[in-house]
């Protein structure tokens, strides 16, 4: 069973955090795990209405190629529970703070720049009333 949750380890969050620029006291990291093995992680902060995405990571991937198969499901999942994650509190609209990769994030619905990707939480974070 995969689940995606606030890392547990808050001394491991934090040295994931610590190796991050830019990162508020409201930083924290999600965390993608299987059968207690840690798939990928997510560093976000909220701020104001804004979820910063502040680091992305798969276990084994190192961004030097594009990603393929199963680290782009790791990937897409992160990024989308990052993006539940802010709805929840809030936030009115997603950005990274770093630049597209792979064009990973355009293919996902997100505008980008030179600097970041963004969008509205409405093209990540969709609801369905019947």
């Amino acid at each position: 069973m995969i689940e995606i949750l606030p890392m547990k380890d808050r001394e491991q969050e934090r040295e994931i955090l610590d190796g991050i620029d830019c990162t508020g006291p409201q930083a924290r990291v999600l965390a993608m795990c299987e059968r207690g093995q840690t798939l990928g992680t997510v560093a976000l902060e909220l701020e104001g209405g804004v979820l910063r995405i502040l680091q992305l990571a798969a276990e084994g991937y190192d961004f030097s190629e594009a990603p393929k198969g199963e680290t782009i499901f790791i990937l897409d999942s992160l990024m989308r529970s990052a993006a539940s994650y802010g709805e929840n509190f809030g936030a009115g609209s997603i950005e990274t703070a770093f630049p597209d990769f792979f064009g990973f994030f355009r293919a996902r619905g997100f505008d980008s720049d030179d600097t970041h990707a963004f969008t509205p939480m409405s093209t990540i974070v969709r609801y369905e009333f019947h």
